[in-house]
């Protein structure tokens, strides 16, 4: 509590003090480069003096504005939801701990504690990329490299290039140095880019700042933006006016690229309290509900569709068949029920031992191996074996005759017939489609209504309550 009796909260990046190693060793390296470009004339101990201290301002200023640049992001987001904001220490110390201090906030302190979950959320730069590697460096130490062994033939003039030797081990040192404090903050930060636990949590917990960042950073927006319109409008017949409900909507990224006709009446369900209410304070949504998608609190016959991107998939088997019988009720007759996926590698692992459970019963084999890539590689099997692997599943019930119906279509195809067979985000959308059928739904479309290629952007699937 603070003196005037507010809650306080701190936060501390401890990845920020792991960099002291690093830094002590970086600063040593810039000390060597610039013993060559001070002059030759000074003394020993002064200019051992001199390198020691530039070759530290050069290792800390970038880690300075690293852990500036990351306190500003925290700093951003507290003032935005209402917090009073300080570092707990002085950002140029490169040995302590980035610790961020928090004060004031709603009042209400379970509301304040997700708050503050979101301040802490927000620290890293989530729009990290691998810079391009650029060759300036290497260009300069290979000229310095040559002018050595030219001057070789003139040892007089050695002594008068040391200084573009200490300026080209710079131009290859600093930007090395700067994309390694960008990587280690990034891998560092792992704790913090993680959404804050919470007792009794019983379902996947995605950090929702961390996925919107990685598909912009992929350059994948502007065609999902095109593909959910097409899929959304044309496909799914979705119109303004419809009625629409979101279910796991995380912090409001589908409506925030949503065709604008269909804004003003969509509402969003999120069960994660820190999704919800940051979803709640940044405007993302017209409608926002924190509400489990397995017990919706809408009346029967409520809604004209309802829409889920990375949603359906990621439920357990159980949360699934709940959801599904839900949508029927709060669906009206001839409601469209929507699947969207854009992440091609979710669920690789999940799926593929669930192919691989279904075939060793049926074959006494595992079928799918999933590449370093992600994508899903089929192994080959002849004619008898489809047939057994389509007796198999056609003779089992459940979850385990829709895993197998999925499977022996693929080899019925040809497991080459289609690069989407390999792309888990399309595969995982054919037992969605099978599940939605089992559900009571009838089917209205998906991915593989079209030829190969020509949809990438997204997985879908759309069904409708019969009506």
């Amino acid at each position: 509590m603070t003196a005037t009796g507010e809650r306080e909260f701190s936060i501390k990046d401890r990845w920020a003090g792991r960099l002291r190693l690093p830094a002590a060793a970086a600063a040593v390296f810039f000390a060597g480069a610039f013993l060559f470009i001070l002059p030759l004339a000074m003394p020993a101990g002064a200019k051992a003096a001199a390198a020691l201290t530039l070759g530290a301002a050069a290792a800390g200023l970038p880690l300075y504005r690293l852990r500036r640049d990351h306190y500003l992001r925290h700093a951003a987001e507290a003032g935005f939801l209402g917090f009073r904001c300080r570092p707990g220490g002085p950002l140029w110390n490169p040995f302590a701990e980035l610790e961020i201090r928090l004060a004031g906030g709603s009042g209400d302190p379970e509301e304040d504690r997700l708050l503050a979950g979101l301040v802490r959320m927000s620290g890293p730069d989530y729009r990290y990329r691998p810079g391009k590697k650029g060759w300036a460096g290497e260009a300069a130490i290979a000229s310095a490299a040559l002018l050595a062994a030219a001057a070789t033939r003139f040892p007089a003039a050695l002594p008068a290039l040391y200084p573009a030797f200490g300026l080209a081990a710079l131009a290859f040192l600093l930007p090395k140095w700067e994309r390694a404090l960008a990587r280690m903050e990034f891998d560092g930060s792992l704790e913090e880019r993680g959404v804050p636990s919470a007792p009794g949590t019983d379902y996947i917990r995605w950090n929702f700042l961390a996925l919107e960042a990685q598909r912009e950073n992929a350059g994948r927006v502007p065609a999902m933006r095109a593909s959910m319109e097409r899929v959304l409008l044309d496909e799914a017949g979705l119109k303004p006016g419809d009625a629409v409900l979101e279910t796991g909507a995380a912090g409001g990224f589908l409506w925030k690229n949503l065709p604008p006709a269909l804004r003003g009446t969509w509402t969003q369900a999120e069960k994660d309290p820190y999704s919800s209410l940051y979803a709640r304070r940044h405007g993302n949504g017209s409608f926002f509900v924190e509400a489990d998608a397995a017990a919706l609190p809408f009346p029967d016959s409520s809604f004209d569709a309802a829409v889920g991107l990375e949603c359906f998939d990621s439920m357990t088997r159980r949360d699934l068949g709940l959801f599904l019988r839900e949508a029927l009720r709060v669906l009206k007759p001839g409601g469209r029920l929507v699947h969207l996926k854009d992440f091609p590698d979710w669920p690789g692992g999940p799926l593929a031992e669930e192919f691989n459970a279904f075939s060793m019963r049926a074959l006494r084999r595992e079928l799918v191996r999933q590449e370093p890539d992600l994508s899903f590689r089929y192994e080959e099997l002849g004619g008898d074996d489809i047939r057994e692997l389509s007796r198999a599943a056609a003779a089992a019930g459940g979850r385990d005759g829709r895993i197998g119906r999925v499977l022996a279509g693929v080899y019925s195809a040809g497991t080459g017939s289609d690069p989407r067979f390999g792309v888990p985000m399309f595969v995982s959308a054919m037992l969605l489609a099978e599940e939605f059928s089992a559900a009571g739904f009838e089917p209205g479309g998906d991915s593989f209504s079209l030829p190969p290629g020509r949809e990438t952007a997204l997985a879908y699937v759309i069904a409708r309550k019969p009506a």
